[in-house]
């Protein structure tokens, strides 16, 4: 039976949509007249049957109901009230359901409310009817509100699951002292254990031991209100112990006026790769800024090398001059050919500066004649200074030749040697053989020796110790150098103890010394 409208209402008058199950029409049109009178525009229907019911309580739009209440006869010839109870409640709409019946006992009436009816009125006491109409309109109104915010409140939090659980970031909420309330899966992933193993622990556990302090100050300082927020960046430890460099963010949430009416918030996000990147660019841009120092040296020495040869070229003569003299002392004569000696290796060094990529052959001395003229050259220096040179040098030294450039080699680490004693004086023992096809170069001193966090880095370019009276160049050329001719260097120090001092190990196969008389040098790659 479709809606049957009634007579028009006031324009104040209330609608409401009324499904009315009722077998006798004059009852069902008195009740539409009752409630017309009461103020309601009534829109209403009624039915007689279940399949009829089932029609009307599946004609709403959208899934909402077509109709704001149920006035239910208690007994009809196919179906009664209970019946039309039950197919109300398997339709899923929340109606107010209301018996109006003229020949329902008391046990039935409580039955049929145990059952979900939300009241039953006696015919003939319809008095009663709008009273309780206004109150089952309120409820369901009320209930239809509640239903709507618990459905919001499942969204906000299906929604904040998502979020939460599926952040790029780890995320945690701690309560003010740091107690894990709720956690993430990265987060619980990233520390090395499971969401339910962290909510046992606390954040601190999870932060280095020299941090913590630190940590905690930041996060007072949050609590306290004295920011909203901090951003800091910790190392981290997983459950394995190992650690890892971390950024972490901070806010506080508020749920009350009280300040224990609150939680922290944390975002935490694993920066090592960033770390790494970082780290990266910064070796690489030491390496261009050094690139560019050594290529500025290099442009410099070639410079200097111009200028210092034509001052050499006459030292040279000047010294060719005086050794043709006949009437020279024999002391004299020596030392004229140890100055004539070094000069051809100061224009051995300016040669070599003006073609720094290419080996030039040239002469070749025996590896003693080299470490006795290295010797000559300091003894002075190591007199002045209390110091003794020892060299202590096999035969076959005699016999093995090499390019000229090694006497830098030993010149430079005799020469660090001696600074490392010119307050305290001491001992520098030189010593050389030959064994298994290579010459083994030692040279020992009792200086104050290398600390330890200088060791790496020893061999760097302008890595110094002496200030300005250093270029820290030196034992970087000087590993260059042995580099080139296939040889190692080797490094011993000890800052205290009887082993006191510095002791380096030059190691040349006998290829490079037969390289060197052949005098044949290919160009490095």
């Amino acid at each position: 039976m479709p809606a049957e409208p009634v007579s028009p209402q006031s324009e104040s008058a209330r609608p409401l949509r009324v499904l009315i199950i009722e077998d006798y029409d004059e009852d069902a049109l008195l009740l539409r007249r009752h409630l017309g009178r009461a103020g309601f525009a009534v829109s209403s229907r009624q039915v007689q049957t279940a399949d009829e019911l089932h029609d009307a309580l599946g004609s709403g739009a959208g899934g909402e109901s077509a109709w704001d209440l149920v006035i239910a006869d208690y007994t009809l010839p196919s179906f009664g009230a209970r019946d039309a109870l039950r197919i109300l409640q398997g339709s899923g709409h929340d109606l107010p359901f209301i018996i109006v019946s003229g020949t329902i006992d008391e046990v039935s009436a409580v039955d049929a409310m145990r059952a979900g009816a939300h009241d039953y009125i006696l015919k003939g006491h319809l008095e009663r009817l709008l009273p309780a109409i206004e109150r089952e309109l309120a409820d369901a109104g009320r209930r239809r509100e509640r239903v709507a915010t618990e459905f919001a409140l499942r969204l906000a939090q299906q929604r904040f699951s998502a979020t939460f659980n599926q952040a790029a970031v780890g995320m945690a909420h701690t309560s003010n002292d740091g107690h894990f309330l709720l956690v993430n899966q990265l987060l619980a992933t990233m520390l090395g254990g499971t969401e339910k193993q962290l909510l046992n622990l606390h954040l601190q556990d999870f932060i280095l031991a020299s941090q913590r302090e630190r940590n905690a100050a930041d996060l007072e300082t949050v609590l306290s209100g004295k920011s909203p927020g901090y951003r800091a960046e910790l190392m981290l430890l997983r459950s394995t112990g190992e650690t890892f460099p971390a950024q972490l963010t901070c806010s506080r949430l508020r749920h009350g006026t009280a300040d224990a009416d609150s939680t922290v918030l944390w975002v935490i996000e694993d920066i090592s790769a960033r770390k790494a990147a970082e780290r990266e660019t910064s070796e690489l841009m030491t390496r261009l800024i050094n690139s560019e120092r050594l290529a500025a040296g290099g442009r410099m020495a070639n410079t200097l090398a111009h200028e210092i040869n034509n001052p050499l070229e006459a030292l040279t003569n000047i010294f060719f001059i005086l050794g043709t003299q006949e009437d020279l002392a024999p002391e004299t004569r020596d030392l004229i050919e140890i100055g004539a000696r070094e000069l051809d290796r100061v224009g051995y060094i300016t040669r070599s500066t003006l073609s720094f990529y290419r080996k030039v052959p040239g002469r070749t001395l025996d590896l003693h004649s080299l470490l006795e003229e290295v010797v000559q050259l300091f003894a002075s220096r190591a007199r002045q200074h209390n110091v003794d040179l020892v060299t202590v040098l096999g035969v076959d030294t005699r016999d093995i030749r090499f390019d000229p450039s090694l006497r830098q080699v030993f010149a430079n680490i005799v020469g660090n040697a001696l600074e490392a004693m010119e307050s305290s004086g001491g001992r520098i023992v030189i010593r050389g053989h030959v064994r298994n096809d290579c010459a083994v170069v030692t040279i020992g001193d009792s200086g104050h020796g290398i600390p330890q966090e200088n060791f790496a880095s020893i061999f760097e370019p302008f890595f110094t110790t002496k200030g300005e009276r250093g270029t820290g160049l030196g034992l970087w050329v000087t590993r260059g150098i042995i580099e080139e001719h296939g040889g190692t260097l080797q490094v011993r120090s000890a800052t205290r103890g009887a082993r006191r001092g510095t002791t380096m190990r030059v190691t040349l196969p006998a290829a490079a010394a037969l390289t060197a008389v052949e005098g044949v040098f290919t160009e490095n790659a």
